[in-house]
């Protein structure tokens, strides 16, 4: 449960302060108006503006008054939270306050800019947006950073040149990783060149070691011919379902040798060679291919 703040004379001591932000804000908001009116408000026990809160001095002004106010809580009224939410925050961190007990109101992107033409409406705009904001923190809680072990590893969806570089890169570096392709092997569209631009080099010789090393890797588990199924979880311990195809062969008894490719009867466009090449129902794309095992087409079967 939430416990709200009480108004001024009470627990939290909210202080507000007003950027002009140049003439972004104040060229149309009425600044002193705003203050005059906040100043009123239920719960505030200091009210200013300053030209730029975010420079030096606007920061420092913060800090003083804090100190001399003892301020518990903070609207800073002004641009967007993802410009300088984390940098008032911080101020108000260095002297000892929750910094989730700081708010952003933006009356900037959203009465200034919008409103350039109606300075009247800005201001009536401006003065909502941040008594609002000031009922919020009102009823914030003050949240506190939270220590979880992280399960060292992680999950890579495409066996594609950028996905097997990924799991290389993550699994030198000390953590497992779950490697899934929803083909039965690794390569991706890369593994179907014969050539790239400018150099000509030949792919194979790129990504044939890349496909051996991931393969073979002590730290990646390679599910091939799988898909995503459910993600679940949060940050640091999420639950991942995934589903393996049928590839209608047993790979504990599968040795790779080929013998049951020539038997097979059914012929059928090649998807690897774009078509211009058959296939056998049961079939490996090409001779390099990882995992070395084949797969049975069920739907071109006979």
């Amino acid at each position: 449960m939430i416990t709200p703040m009480s108004s001024g004379n009470g627990t939290k001591r909210i202080g507000v302060f007003v950027c002009h932000c140049g003439l972004n804000i104040a060229g149309v908001v009425d600044m002193g108006k705003v203050v005059a009116e906040i100043r009123k408000y239920p719960g505030v026990v200091y009210a200013a503006d300053y030209q730029y809160m975010c420079s030096d001095p606007g920061q420092n002004l913060m800090r003083e008054t804090i100190r001399e106010h003892h301020l518990d809580a903070i609207v800073n009224a002004n641009c967007s939270p993802s410009l300088h939410e984390k940098t008032f925050r911080n101020v108000a961190a260095s002297e000892g306050l929750n910094p989730y007990n700081l708010e952003i109101a933006n009356i900037r992107e959203h009465c200034s800019w919008p409103h350039a033409n109606d300075p009247e409406m800005a201001t009536k705009k401006a003065i909502a947006i941040i008594k609002a904001t000031i009922d919020r923190l009102k009823l914030n809680a003050a949240l506190e950073p939270a220590v979880i072990p992280l399960k060292k590893r992680a999950l890579v969806i495409g066996g594609g040149i950028a996905g097997m570089q990924s799991a290389l890169t993550i699994a030198n570096t000390g953590y497992e990783v779950v490697l899934v392709e929803s083909s039965p092997w690794l390569g991706g569209h890369v593994s179907q060149l014969s050539s790239t631009f400018p150099t000509l080099d030949q792919p194979a010789c790129l990504i044939e070691p890349m496909m051996t090393e991931v393969d073979s890797h002590p730290r990646i588990t390679l599910y091939a011919y799988s898909e995503i199924e459910e993600v679940s979880g949060y940050v640091g311990n999420f639950v991942v379902r995934i589903r393996e195809k049928a590839s209608f062969v047993d790979t504990a008894k599968c040795n790779n040798c080929g013998l049951c490719l020539a038997p097979c009867p059914v012929s059928v466009p090649s998807e690897f060679e774009r078509g211009l090449a058959t296939r056998k129902a049961i079939h490996i794309p090409f001779a390099q291919a990882v995992p070395q095992r084949p797969v049975i087409d069920n739907e071109s079967c006979i």
